[in-house]
């Protein structure tokens, strides 16, 4: 189609394949005696009866490639053409087909590791009420910073992917030094609330100090000139500050709603 619309004066209108297959041909021809015949065999196949079309892109990014082999689909449905087949192939191609792998199997993954992460707890407390307890502060986590990822309108691409396991053993860890901090102090006094408020002045300064250092440890990431490396930072800080935050103000909220049905056995 380029050619023929050079040797119509640049004509835009003329940037159509011939009618005839003799003028096929001698467009072919005339490309292969102007051209290296690499250049040619990169486009067609020796019998000339398959092409290659080449789409050039500005990035290898997923989304603008799936967004053009949906519209080429779509017109294909459109105005279907005999014998014509959609092989998509090259970098850009094998990025988002990489990139959904990934993304499939980081969700799969999370699902099972929070499964798994639900399952542990209850094992180390040996309470089912506990150990759900113990698990919603990580749940909470989790569905706010994901959440409004979502809502601001960003893709969840592989950074964000891959932080989604991390989040799971940094969120989880306070949960677990707050209720057994607690359960020791319940079990030494007998006094919900003089337990609760010792758990939460001392065990839980220590949990925001923790998170609070983890935090500023990846601040220096938010100037960083790779948006992966900013993305990472700042879900990390939200991860770290978002737990803390949950672990000293959700649980003694929830265990002070609930002060039988969890205190039940201790």
């Amino acid at each position: 189609m380029r050619v023929s619309r050079v040797l119509n004066n640049d004509d835009p209108s003329r940037e159509v394949i011939p009618d005839s297959p003799e003028a096929v041909a001698q467009y072919l021809l005339l490309f292969s005696t102007a051209a290296r015949p690499q250049e040619l065999n990169n486009v067609v196949d020796e019998p000339y009866q398959r092409a290659n079309l080449m789409v050039q892109l500005r990035s290898w990014d997923a989304v603008e490639t799936r967004a053009l082999l949906e519209r080429i689909q779509a017109h294909l449905a459109s105005r279907p053409l005999p014998g014509v087949e959609l092989k998509p192939a090259g970098m850009a191609y094998f990025n988002m087909v990489w990139s959904d792998e990934v993304l499939v199997g980081m969700l799969e993954g999370f699902i099972a590791s929070c499964v798994l992460v639900l399952f542990l707890l209850i094992l180390n407390y040996r309470s089912f009420r506990w150990g759900v307890v113990s698990f919603l502060p990580l749940l909470f986590t989790v569905v706010l910073i994901y959440g409004a990822v979502g809502f601001i309108g960003k893709d969840f691409d592989l950074p964000i992917s891959v932080l989604s396991t991390l989040t799971l053993g940094l969120a989880v860890d306070f949960a677990i030094h707050f209720v057994s901090r607690f359960q020791q102090r319940y079990r030494e006094t007998r006094d919900l609330e003089g337990a609760l408020i010792w758990t939460a002045a001392r065990p839980g300064r220590g949990i925001v100090r923790n998170a609070v250092l983890f935090a500023l440890g990846f601040a220096p990431m938010l100037f960083a000139n790779l948006t992966p490396y900013i993305t990472v930072g700042a879900s990390m800080i939200a991860i770290m500050l978002l737990s803390a935050l949950a672990t000293v103000v959700y649980l003694p909220a929830l265990i002070a709603l609930f002060p039988r049905w969890l205190t039940r056995g201790l």
